[in-house]
């Protein structure tokens, strides 16, 4: 199996994580990277609330091509 390097980099910081996954595809690699990295779950109006007093926007994501 090929191996990836993935390279993780928090927006506006300068600090990066590179790490080297073993995967069938590159897909499969930054899934795993993903699984153990990020929470993803549905927001609740508190989100939305902390996000306004933060100053923050809510994001739009890209369609795939």
């Amino acid at each position: 199996m090929p191996h990836y390097r993935i390279t993780v980099q928090p927006a506006k910081t300068d600090t990066a994580v590179t790490r080297i996954v073993e995967a069938k595809n590159q897909a499969r690699a930054i899934a795993h990277v993903v699984s153990d990295t990020v929470v993803c779950a549905l927001a609740e109006p508190y989100d939305f609330m902390a996000l306004a007093r933060a100053g923050g926007e809510i994001e739009t994501a890209k369609e795939e091509a």
